[in-house]
């Protein structure tokens, strides 16, 4: 697949979410890194919700860049140094891509979502809520907050509390989670 092509299936995505969705699952096709390629932070935490109530800057991918990077390169995304010594990708009309690591290190599986074309790996939603709390605290930021709590309403019944309170407690950020877990109330867990 060349960058023309690219384009013009991202251009027909109907949400920004789903336009992060099929990229990921296009670069992990044409990386042959398949389920070893995730999206992961802020890009991951849109796909969750959706794009309406959070629209990320760029897209945030772990996995190995001596695979990723020669495709970004054929689809005509151009390095980059950011700010922060960071190299990014990017792309007029596609924004950047941050190759954020080899490996993720959430400590929970990835969840895998079904495309049309082909699935794509998101990183825990635990971990997201997780870090988004200790964002929160540390801007004091009470939208952070808020995209925290929208996730755990969405997902509280799959979620395993039991790890983001302890990653919360880790984090020092357990008055926050305490606050989050009296907000979304009581939730009945999903039988496997």
């Amino acid at each position: 697949m060349d960058g023309a092509e690219l384009d013009r299936i991202l251009a027909s995505a109907s949400s920004g979410a789903q336009r992060i969705e099929w990229f990921g699952a296009l670069l992990a096709k044409e990386s042959g890194l398949g389920s070893r390629l995730a999206i992961v932070g802020g890009s991951a935490i849109e796909v969750y919700l959706r794009s309406d109530r959070y629209v990320s800057e760029d897209i945030d991918v772990v996995g190995d860049r001596r695979r990723i990077a020669p495709v970004l390169e054929k689809w005509g995304f151009e390095s980059e140094q950011g700010r922060d010594a960071r190299t990014y990708w990017s792309k007029t009309g596609l924004g950047k891509v941050d190759l954020v690591g080899s490996a993720e290190r959430a400590g929970l599986p990835s969840r895998m979502r079904g495309t049309k074309y082909g699935p794509v790996r998101l990183g825990p939603v635990e971990y997201l809520i997780v870090r988004r709390l200790m964002r929160s605290g540390r801007e004091h930021d009470l939208e952070l907050f808020r995209q925290a709590e929208a996730l755990a309403v969405d997902y509280g019944p799959s979620l395993d509390w039991d790890y983001l309170r302890g990653q919360a407690r880790y984090e020092g950020v357990l008055p926050l989670f305490e606050r989050l877990r009296e907000q979304v109330g009581p939730v009945t867990p999903r039988r496997k």
